[in-house]
Protein backbone atom coordinates (compact mmCIF):
# COMPACT_ATOMS: atom_id res chain seq x y z
CA UNK A 1 0.00 0.00 0.00
CA UNK A 2 2.88 2.38 0.82
CA UNK A 3 4.43 1.74 -2.58
CA UNK A 4 1.11 2.49 -4.31
CA UNK A 5 0.71 5.81 -2.45
CA UNK A 6 4.34 6.76 -3.12
CA UNK A 7 3.93 5.90 -6.80
CA UNK A 8 0.71 7.89 -7.00
CA UNK A 9 2.37 10.93 -5.37
CA UNK A 10 5.32 10.61 -7.74
CA UNK A 11 3.00 10.58 -10.76
CA UNK A 12 0.99 13.56 -9.50
CA UNK A 13 4.13 15.55 -8.69
CA UNK A 14 5.71 14.65 -12.04
CA UNK A 15 2.58 15.63 -13.93
CA UNK A 16 2.41 18.94 -12.09
CA UNK A 17 6.08 19.64 -12.84
CA UNK A 18 5.70 18.85 -16.53
CA UNK A 19 2.59 20.99 -16.82
CA UNK A 20 4.24 23.90 -15.02
CA UNK A 21 7.27 23.66 -17.30
CA UNK A 22 5.46 22.75 -20.50
CA UNK A 23 6.79 25.89 -22.17
CA UNK A 24 10.23 24.28 -22.19
CA UNK A 25 8.92 21.70 -24.64
CA UNK A 26 6.79 24.12 -26.68
CA UNK A 27 8.68 25.93 -29.44
CA UNK A 28 5.52 27.64 -30.68
CA UNK A 29 5.88 30.81 -28.63
CA UNK A 30 3.95 33.64 -30.21
CA UNK A 31 5.84 36.93 -29.98
CA UNK A 32 3.56 39.78 -28.98
CA UNK A 33 5.77 41.65 -26.52
CA UNK A 34 9.43 42.53 -26.23
CA UNK A 35 10.00 39.99 -23.46
CA UNK A 36 8.42 37.26 -25.63
CA UNK A 37 11.39 37.59 -27.99
CA UNK A 38 13.83 36.52 -25.29
CA UNK A 39 11.50 33.85 -23.96
CA UNK A 40 11.28 32.25 -27.40
CA UNK A 41 15.00 32.68 -27.97
CA UNK A 42 15.63 30.25 -25.10
CA UNK A 43 14.23 27.39 -27.15
CA UNK A 44 14.41 28.41 -30.81
CA UNK A 45 15.59 31.13 -33.20
CA UNK A 46 13.44 34.23 -33.59
CA UNK A 47 12.56 35.72 -36.94
CA UNK A 48 13.27 39.26 -37.99
CA UNK A 49 9.51 39.95 -38.10
CA UNK A 50 9.18 38.75 -34.49
CA UNK A 51 11.99 41.05 -33.38
CA UNK A 52 10.25 43.98 -35.06
CA UNK A 53 6.91 43.04 -33.45
CA UNK A 54 8.47 42.96 -29.99
CA UNK A 55 10.46 46.15 -30.59
CA UNK A 56 7.29 47.97 -31.72
CA UNK A 57 5.54 47.01 -28.51
CA UNK A 58 8.53 48.18 -26.45
CA UNK A 59 8.77 51.49 -28.34
CA UNK A 60 5.08 52.17 -27.74
CA UNK A 61 5.55 51.45 -24.03
CA UNK A 62 8.36 53.99 -23.98
CA UNK A 63 6.02 56.49 -25.62
CA UNK A 64 3.46 55.93 -22.88
CA UNK A 65 5.97 56.62 -20.09
CA UNK A 66 5.16 60.25 -19.29
CA UNK A 67 8.07 60.73 -16.88
CA UNK A 68 10.59 59.37 -19.38
CA UNK A 69 9.19 61.51 -22.20
CA UNK A 70 9.31 64.62 -20.01
CA UNK A 71 12.94 63.86 -19.15
CA UNK A 72 13.65 63.83 -22.90
CA UNK A 73 11.81 67.13 -23.31
CA UNK A 74 9.03 65.49 -25.29
CA UNK A 75 5.43 64.49 -24.70
CA UNK A 76 3.74 61.12 -24.95
CA UNK A 77 1.61 62.49 -27.78
CA UNK A 78 4.60 63.66 -29.83
CA UNK A 79 6.27 60.29 -29.27
CA UNK A 80 3.20 58.40 -30.50
CA UNK A 81 2.95 60.65 -33.55
CA UNK A 82 6.63 60.13 -34.35
CA UNK A 83 6.22 56.37 -33.91
CA UNK A 84 3.26 56.15 -36.27
CA UNK A 85 4.97 58.35 -38.86
CA UNK A 86 8.19 56.33 -38.90
CA UNK A 87 7.32 52.72 -38.07
CA UNK A 88 6.84 51.62 -41.69
CA UNK A 89 10.08 53.26 -42.82
CA UNK A 90 12.04 51.85 -39.86
CA UNK A 91 10.61 48.36 -40.38
CA UNK A 92 11.63 48.41 -44.04
CA UNK A 93 15.09 49.67 -43.10
CA UNK A 94 15.58 46.90 -40.54
CA UNK A 95 14.16 44.26 -42.92
CA UNK A 96 16.59 45.32 -45.65
CA UNK A 97 19.62 45.18 -43.34
CA UNK A 98 18.78 42.11 -41.23
CA UNK A 99 19.02 38.37 -41.47
CA UNK A 100 16.01 36.08 -41.53
CA UNK A 101 16.56 34.49 -38.06
CA UNK A 102 18.50 35.32 -34.90
CA UNK A 103 19.85 32.99 -32.25
CA UNK A 104 21.68 35.20 -29.73
CA UNK A 105 20.51 37.79 -27.24
CA UNK A 106 23.17 40.24 -28.39
CA UNK A 107 21.99 40.16 -32.01
CA UNK A 108 18.37 40.63 -30.96
CA UNK A 109 19.21 43.45 -28.55
CA UNK A 110 21.24 45.32 -31.16
CA UNK A 111 18.54 44.98 -33.79
CA UNK A 112 15.83 46.05 -31.34
CA UNK A 113 17.87 49.08 -30.29
CA UNK A 114 18.28 50.13 -33.93
CA UNK A 115 14.55 49.89 -34.53
CA UNK A 116 13.63 51.73 -31.31
CA UNK A 117 16.16 54.48 -32.05
CA UNK A 118 14.74 54.84 -35.54
CA UNK A 119 11.13 55.24 -34.42
CA UNK A 120 11.88 57.45 -31.44
CA UNK A 121 14.73 59.52 -32.86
Amino acid sequence: MKIFVALLLFIVAGSYYLKANASIFNNDVEVKTYSDIYFKLESSPVSLAEVITGAKEFALNICEDDVYQQALGKSTESCRIRFHETQVYCSKYILAKGQQYYTTRDEVSLLSEKFISCVSG
